[in-house]
């Protein structure tokens, strides 16, 4: 076992150590695996211990894989293992940020290439590259829509050198903030999150979280897509999204190369509706893995999903501090957020 070592970063206690995770069922802990292929763990803790257990990987904090996912191998050849997945001519991969709409996003064009208006048994975490894999996507038939969160290096390298078609949808840091917040606040331990919302949204906007800050990101992603010119790349807003539903879809489909008709979109939009997919989830999707994750009572991925909701959240004065936090991460970047 490596000692513990703690350090000090941006006022967070780190705490370095080769640590045992939770079994699938989140239970009991389990030393089944070989220590050297437990990931190192980072706690990343405010003063008031909150906080979370992440791993980093080229640069980037993660979740903590389980051993179930790691199948003997360690954290860092899995996920290396995503650089060398063959992709196909008709993938489509969902990029985004947590609590950006990657779920309505991956429902919508499920249903548009179908063409059928019928919903995925399915959760979109079963064809997400950083839980899946290289051997989970390979496995997955044709086509496939794929999602991620991860920043453009982390992909297969056939993203760029077959040119698949991407879709990013962002969505504004202050209801990302809150809706993440929500999540973690109602997600069983060891993942859940007991501060309150003003300590989280510091760990959110200095990135000490799963997948990092939102505006490290976003920088990223600007950037690693200037190095990657002619990448076919369809740009989204969620907030566009949930104002005008049907000529979003449309949008889409042309993006995909769909002769989808106007009805058929309008039809898409009505049954992808956030009402629909909340019931949807809550009937229809609960068997799943992915629900252990959520405390007794929880509504699961699917809140609320309205624009401006942080309103009700932060107070005139957290709401400014936020923006000047915000803003000097992300000047000259270009990008405009709707806030209500």
């Amino acid at each position: 076992m490596i000692p513990n070592l703690i350090v000090q970063v941006w006022g967070f206690d780190i705490r370095l150590n080769t640590a045992s995770v939770f079994d699938k069922n989140q239970t009991a802990m389990t030393t089944d695996q070989p220590s050297e292929a437990l990931p190192i763990v980072h706690e990343l803790r405010n003063p008031k211990g909150h906080g979370f257990d992440c791993m980093v990987f080229d640069g980037l904090y993660l979740f903590v894989p389980p051993p179930f996912m790691l199948k003997g191998e360690t954290a860092e050849k899995r996920l290396q293992s995503i650089q060398e997945i063959e992709l196909n001519d008709d993938d489509v991969i969902i990029c985004a940020y947590p609590k950006c709409g990657t779920h309505w996003l991956w429902e919508v064009v499920e249903m548009l290439r179908s063409g059928v208006i019928e919903y995925r048994k399915e959760v979109k975490e079963t064809q997400e590259f950083e839980i899946i894999y290289k051997e989970g996507t390979d496995a997955l038939p044709a086509p496939r829509t794929l999602n991620t969160h991860l920043p453009l290096r982390m992909l297969p390298k056939q993203v760029v050198e077959k040119k698949v078609k991407c879709i990013k949808i962002i969505r504004n840091p202050k209801d990302v903030c809150v809706s993440f917040f929500n999540q973690y606040r109602d997600t069983v331990a060891p993942a859940g999150f007991e501060g309150d919302l003003e300590e989280f949204t510091e760990l959110f906007l200095y990135g000490k979280i799963c997948f990092g800050a939102y505006s490290d990101y976003l920088l990223t992603w600007k950037a690693e897509l200037a190095r990657s010119p002619g990448l076919p790349v369809l740009e989204m807003f969620y907030e566009e999204m949930k104002m005008d539903p049907v000529k979003s879809v449309k949008n889409v489909a042309r993006f995909l190369g769909l002769t989808s008709t106007d009805q058929f979109c309008e039809d898409v939009a009505f049954a992808c509706s956030f009402k629909k997919m909340k019931q949807l989830d809550k009937e229809a999707k609960e068997e799943y893995a992915v629900a252990k994750f959520w405390k007794e009572g929880s509504v699961g991925f699917y809140r609320k999903g309205e624009v401006g909701d942080w309103k009700n959240w932060y107070t005139v004065s957290e709401s400014e501090k936020f923006d000047r936090i915000w803003n000097d991460q992300m000047k000259d970047s270009g990008i405009k957020f709707t806030y209500a």
